[in-house]
């Protein structure tokens, strides 16, 4: 066990040293040598600001500061947008003859652009309207999906405008695919506004509400009028609404639904937070798996890393008779940015069909 959690502390300080060079330092290191001023960041310069990032990072994870994590996510966004511009031009650099310093110059200036396109994107949400077809059910029925809405690193104002644009669709149900908090500072005032929702509201657990402590966040989303769906579910006018906490056992959906018991004449929603056990759902007979957990990556090109871990990351997929579909989030986890990415509320339109 000493072992195993001394390679877990190796791998994760191991981690948070990488990053720190590659998206904190490495972008200014290279703009002020291509920019030919060298002398502003020098060796002795460059590892006394990669030690110092790190030992900021260190004191974020155990101190809970508002303004401390909003200058070290949002530097972790702008500092991943320029480190991806500066690494392309580090890779050009090996084949070509080119001009550092007016590579430098577009390099600001693309970056600058980006930056400013990705912090606005992130304020606004969109809307995605999906429909489907089926004979179980008794009527139709418009459910609303958000997932990844992020209260802590997004505000009490920002999910106010979240509800009111979820109430501008009139929805029968409301469903929220977990990380709607990811901060142990969230309270009730902050969380407020779901009590506006004009839609009995259904919830599954997230990771970061896991992290959060779920002996805090479950009773707070309670007393917000929330129902929270651990490893069980709720019969709803012919709807069978299940929620399985997350959990990093790949196979989570699979040992949980065995201990369900599914109602084979319901149209069954399946609330998982991860895109993972989609198959486990369709062997159930699940109608419909709602995800979310992957942003869409969030922050281009950062999307192709996610790819690496999750074969389905965004979007509407089926498979026989079941339909997965994995939302973007709609809010955003560290840095308000998106790129490449949009904040979404999800509207399902559950159509009967009549055979």
């Amino acid at each position: 066990m000493l072992w195993k959690n001394f390679r877990r502390g190796a791998f994760f300080w191991s981690f948070v040293l990488l990053s720190a060079y590659l998206v904190y330092v490495y972008p200014i290191q290279r703009l002020t040598q291509w920019l030919g001023q060298p002398v502003l960041l020098n060796l002795s310069s460059i590892v006394c600001l990669w030690l110092f990032v790190t030992a900021v990072l260190w004191l974020s994870f155990r101190r809970s500061s508002r303004l401390l994590e909003l200058a070290l996510f949002n530097w972790m966004g702008v500092g991943f947008v320029f480190f991806s511009l500066c690494f392309v031009y580090d890779l050009a650099r090996l084949g070509f003859a080119l001009n550092d310093y007016a590579a430098a110059i577009v390099i600001i200036l693309i970056g600058t652009s980006l930056v400013a396109y990705a912090f606005t994107t992130a304020q606004g949400i969109s809307r995605k309207y999906l429909k489907i077809h089926a004979g179980k059910l008794p009527r139709d029925y418009r459910l609303v999906q958000i997932s990844d809405v992020h209260v802590g690193s997004r505000s009490g104002a920002f999910l106010k405008k979240i509800v009111d644009g979820i109430n501008a669709l009139h929805p029968d149900i409301v469903l929220i695919t977990g990380d709607f908090l990811d901060s142990s500072r969230a309270g009730p005032d902050d969380i407020v506004a779901l009590k506006d929702l004009q839609a009995p509201v259904y919830f599954s657990i997230g990771n970061h509400e896991r992290y959060a402590g779920l002996e805090r966040v479950v009773p707070l989303l309670e007393g917000a009028e929330v129902i929270v769906l651990r490893n069980r579910s709720v019969n709803k006018d012919g709807l069978q609404l299940i929620g399985i906490d997350d959990a990093e056992d790949k196979d989570q959906v699979q040992h949980k639904l065995g201990s369900i018991d599914l109602e084979p004449d319901c149209f069954k929603v399946l609330l998982y937070h991860r895109p993972l056990g989609w198959q486990a759902a369709v062997d159930a007979g699940v109608d419909l798996m709602l995800c979310g957990h992957t942003h869409n990556g969030q922050i281009f090109p950062f999307n192709w890393l996610v790819r690496q871990q999750f074969r389905i990351i965004h979007g509407i997929h089926r498979r026989g008779n079941c339909h997965l579909y994995v939302s973007p989030g709609t809010g955003t986890w560290g840095p308000a940015m998106r790129l490449g990415s949009r904040n979404e509320i999800t509207c399902i339109d559950l159509i009967a069909t009549r055979s």
